[in-house]
């Protein structure tokens, strides 16, 4: 479905917003393997994160790019995408103490198409992260952060299976 372009946030990240009114999975904590976990707050598809966002605004500010090129790109891709049913539980150490994420993975093919357009306009081959939804967060709100699969592979504590979580959400913990 074509979407409008949402811009830029002031971290410098590009989300896509994702409406889960359906319910699919409830916004309520759960446990696994001990450890708790909070509901994410809002919902979203990272297209472009941080490090990446930091080169755009440069090429933006340097006038060798231009949002509205962009925008264009953005607003001609659909921008559906489909469950997988896969869920992979991931953790980072970072200065502030350690994060852990249940995220699941989701085929969004606009991804990739938008990272090939954006990484011809900066002049580069660009990895496309992985097309995720962070559902439940610990120790970090915002969640973790997943840039391209390698980060993804050094991250992953282990795959949570669906029935799994429907059990931990299903066995209310104090």
């Amino acid at each position: 479905r074509p979407m409008r372009w949402p811009g830029f946030r002031p971290d410098g990240t590009l989300v896509l917003p994702i409406d889960d009114r359906s319910g699919a999975w409830p916004a309520r904590p759960l446990k696994l393997d001990e450890t708790r976990f909070a509901p994410k707050r809002e919902l979203h598809v990272t297209i472009v994160g941080r490090a990446l966002g930091a080169r755009v605004a440069e090429a933006l500010s340097r006038e060798s790019l231009a949002e509205r090129e962009l925008a264009d790109a953005f607003e001609a891709l659909d921008w559906s995408h489909d469950d997988t049913d896969a869920f992979v539980w991931l953790r980072k150490v970072k200065p502030e103490g350690v994060a852990d994420s249940i995220i699941e993975l989701v085929d969004l093919p606009a991804l990739a198409a938008f990272h090939f357009a954006l990484g011809r306009r900066l002049g580069d081959r660009l990895a496309v992260p992985p097309a995720h939804l962070t559902r439940w967060v610990r120790g970090d709100p915002e969640g973790i952060g997943v840039p391209d699969d390698a980060a993804l592979h050094e991250l992953t504590v282990r795959l949570v299976a669906r029935e799994e979580l429907e059990a931990a959400l299903a066995a209310r913990f104090p």
